[in-house]
């Protein structure tokens, strides 16, 4: 589908910010190392209680963010601390020290940075957190004695804002060691396990797997009414269909047992992940046959088949490489260059498919005008409307948030990211439902479907009817009649 492209590249900025799912919303910690000048962290959005968009099991009205964990270290000769940190995006800003010049910033009070006077760099060893801070950055000390090998923090802290969360597990002290962390952390919002940035895309799966229901429901009753004059291109417009209802309920049902679990099994991923861009890579395909003219100006693709097939293959193995790792694994974990890696192949293949589709679609228009099939010209001069509407309403959105990317804090626009990838899901459907309204079933299927070749025909009769009228001013007037009178006009085919 047009617009592909500019997809690919929208999604790398917000891949490249770290910006996918989590991977669920009970965290366990089992063994988790944790050095020392070392800072672990997570980021979840959490909306509070009067603000929670729904109320509902399990959540029942509490937005919570509970810690059980066990700390170990393996050294016990001194005294050590571990603190744990849990705060609101907006006091990010009071968290560690950002020296003028440098890139990132500083967590760990140092003997240097309290000589210089650094605000919150009271004692060394300790967390830096600006005296402005006030009560609003939510602090606990694990300390551990000498010859103390292992702590225990439970507590639970109640969201009071909503907004982007951090919770931070800092070894500042040296003396500490190494520690390892057993245990979890729950994150548990008025409505459930989702986290507050993904929990619009339930409602919205479920809307689009209705609107994928009744599309299916529909086309399938025109299928059946006119099964007999069916056309293979209706046939793949069917199974795209097919595949839209597979993809929207198996994501629609994962963010169920999601929000109600805490947790995402491999499994729903891996499915919904294959769901995903078989109906992607398919879609495209689709797209590209029907403006290579397949089913309506040609009968077969010919030897351009097997390039199509080649296409659609090696789309289908990147697109799955790279949603398989940006569901599953944490992407902020994987570097940069890495993320690349994924990113930049189907970025190239998009824009084959893109390249690929206008210029077919082109050479088709062409034949058709030429040919003065005025009824299949229109048909694709609708269709190449439809597609030059996706890429300026691609081409607006790709800009629009790359502009929000660059000039606002992601944590700001928390609750509104999901808008991003639902876009892309709207803009398919919308697509999918003008081509099936353009192919729509219907009782004069198979006579459109030859009615390039009936044409062509009728036109080599005129032709054969010129040739011969010319012929005839050619020839004497007694010849013309004997062959006239001899040939059986009335039977020729």
């Amino acid at each position: 589908v047009p617009g592909h492209g500019m997809r690919a590249l929208a999604g790398a900025a917000v891949l490249l910010c770290g910006l996918r799912a989590v991977a669920g919303n009970i965290y366990v910690y089992k063994n988790q190392p944790l050095d020392p000048d070392v800072i672990q962290y997570r980021r979840v959005g959490m909306y509070a209680p009067e603000d929670s968009p729904t109320v509902g099991a399990p959540g029942n009205g509490k937005s919570e963010v509970k810690i059980d964990v066990t700390l170990t270290r393996a050294t016990a000769r001194s005294s050590g601390l571990i603190q744990v940190l849990v705060f609101h995006s907006d006091s990010l800003d009071y968290v560690g020290y950002l020296e003028p010049g440098a890139q990132q910033k500083t967590y760990c009070c140092t003997t240097v940075l309290r000589k210089q006077g650094v605000p919150g760099c009271a004692s060394i060893g300790h967390m830096i957190i600006a005296p402005k801070a006030g009560g609003e950055v939510w602090q606990q000390d694990i300390t551990f004695g000498v010859n103390q090998t292992t702590n225990q923090l439970i507590a639970d802290y109640k969201v009071q804002d909503s907004g982007v969360h951090y919770l931070l597990f800092s070894s500042c002290d040296p003396a500490t060691g190494k520690v390892s962390i057993d245990g979890s952390t729950l994150w548990m919002n008025p409505y459930g396990f989702l986290p507050g940035e993904l929990f619009h895309f339930l409602p919205f799966y479920g809307i689009m797997s209705l609107l994928y229901l009744a599309l299916g429901v529909l086309w399938f009753i025109l299928c059946a009414r006119y099964w007999r004059e069916l056309l293979r291109l209706q046939n793949c417009i069917s199974g795209v269909i097919a595949l839209g209802m597979v993809e929207t309920a198996t994501w629609y049902f994962d963010y169920v047992s999601f929000n109600s679990t805490g947790t995402r099994g491999l499994g729903p991923i891996i499915l919904g992940v294959f769901a995903s861009t078989v109906k992607k890579t398919v879609s495209r395909l689709l797209v590209l046959v029907v403006s290579l003219g397949y089913g309506v100006v040609r009968p077969t693709l010919g030897a351009v088949a097997k390039r199509v097939v080649l296409l659609g293959v090696v789309y289908f193995v990147f697109s799955m490489i790279l949603d398989t790792v940006s569901n599953v694994s944490p992407i902020t974990d994987i570097s940069v260059p890495l993320r690349l890696l994924f990113i930049l192949p189907v970025a190239f293949l998009d824009a084959t498919f893109y390249w690929w589709i206008f210029s077919g679609l082109s050479r088709t228009l062409s034949q058709l005008t030429s040919r003065k099939q005025s009824a299949k010209l229109t048909l694709y001069r609708r269709f190449s409307h439809v597609l030059i509407m996706s890429i300026v309403l691609s081409a607006a959105w790709v800009t629009w948030q790359m502009i929000v990317i660059i000039s606002d804090s992601l944590d700001d626009r928390w609750d509104s990211l999901w808008i991003f990838d639902a876009f892309w899901h709207v803009l398919y459907a919308g697509i999918l439902m003008a081509i099936a309204f353009l192919w729509s079933p219907n009782k004069n299927n198979l006579q459109y479907a030859y009615s390039d070749e009936l044409g062509q025909e009728e036109e080599e009769e005129e032709e054969e009817e010129e040739e011969t009228v010319a012929l005839a001013k050619d020839l004497p007037a007694g010849t013309f009649a004997i062959d006239d009178e001899a040939d059986p006009a009335g039977k020729r085919d």
